[in-house]
């Protein structure tokens, strides 16, 4: 076969196929590993982290809360639980502050550490300690674009910005930064999202602030509706697109231009599209995710996982938690693409 050929069979084959067809031949190894490949290839899967252990209280089972990282398998059904974190640096006082494309930003207040954990490969990196007191902190890492992170600290307030620190891992050290948000810092919220080098950081009562990592310059762009702690930024096919929902229905936006602050309404949908007949007082739903490249969202309601396909209005794929995870809190959901990249961070 040629490799024109080759390729297009290899892309409709499952994940765990392409991984042991690489040790057929060096040929066979180049063509998996390639990009074009990887960006043929579907996402492997979702990724859900949640504590079901002690979530208050005092004592060792307090501090140590017990976290699992579960997957979604191809399929559906139940969910693949990949084992609890017990492979995490233990410490006095400790939890997961944030997650990004498959690496988890862990914080240890006694002694002061963070440390970035992947538990794909179930390795983890311990960073050196900022240098201040930090008032919020978030993971930035594109597995397409480099195996390298950054860890963003907030270090302090100004009227209109902030003082941060932010940890490159391929410097391996942290830097000082000063930033203007160009609104008041009293309307920033600790809803953020990272893509394309930039966070976007949803702003009250209706902005979302670029704000460049490398540059450090800041973007305002006006919202199509009011901020909520139900709104969500994120992602998909390369657009940015804005999420609000009241817990019965859902409202998905996509910038068209940001200098003019114009967007449009994609889709709108409601419980009945996701549970036909449904109350909407007995049912709720949680937006949690985009897909990057595909008209889905993964939505979250008790006590499930919802993968729904814009389109077709029809839930695509569905993860049960089962009732002996009543206790379980849902803390972050990712996404990520069939790629060695994410094998190969340093975490």
């Amino acid at each position: 076969l040629g490799e024109d050929a080759l390729t297009e069979i290899l892309a409709r084959l499952p994940c765990r196929s392409l991984a042991r067809f690489q040790c057929v031949s060096t040929s066979w190894r180049r063509i998996i590993s390639s990009d074009y490949l990887r960006r043929r290839l579907p996402l492997i899967t979702s990724g859900v982290l949640y504590h079901d252990g002690p979530r208050g209280g005092g004592g060792d089972d307090g501090a140590r809360r017990a976290y699992t990282y579960a997957r979604a398998p191809d399929g559906g059904g139940g969910v693949a639980e990949a084992g609890d974190m017990g492979f995490f640096p233990r410490h006095d006082s400790s939890t997961i502050i944030d997650g990004c494309n498959g690496l988890l930003l862990y914080y240890a207040s006694r002694p002061t550490a963070f440390h970035v954990v992947n538990p794909t490969t179930r390795r983890w990196a311990a960073l050196p300690a900022p240098r201040a007191r930090t008032l919020l902190s978030v993971l930035a890492f594109d597995p397409c674009a480099s195996p390298h992170y950054k860890v963003v600290c907030f270090t302090g307030w100004l009227p209109r910005g902030a003082t941060m620190e932010v940890f490159d891992s391929e410097r391996g050290a942290w830097r000082d930064h000063e930033v203007d948000f160009g609104l008041d810092t009293d309307t920033m919220s600790a809803t953020m999202h990272y893509f394309g080098g930039a966070l976007h950081v949803l702003a009250y009562s209706s902005h979302v602030v670029r704000v460049d990592l490398d540059t450090m310059d800041c973007a305002v762009t006006a919202l199509p509706a009011p901020v909520s702690c139900r709104a969500r930024a994120g992602h998909c096919r390369g657009r940015l697109r804005f999420a609000s929902s009241d817990g019965t229905r859902l409202r998905i936006w996509e910038l068209k231009d940001a200098g003019a602050s114009e967007w449009a309404l994609k889709h709108e949908i409601g419980v009945n599209d996701v549970v036909p007949g449904g109350s909407s007082q007995a049912i709720t739903f949680l937006f949690m995710a985009f897909h990057p490249e595909r008209e889905v969202v993964y939505l979250w309601s008790p006590w499930k996982l919802l993968a729904f396909d814009m389109v077709e209005r029809r839930v695509e794929e569905e993860w049960m938690f089962g009732s002996e995870k009543e206790g379980a809190h849902l803390i972050q959901i990712w996404l990520f693409p069939f790629s060695r990249h994410l094998a190969n961070a340093l975490a």
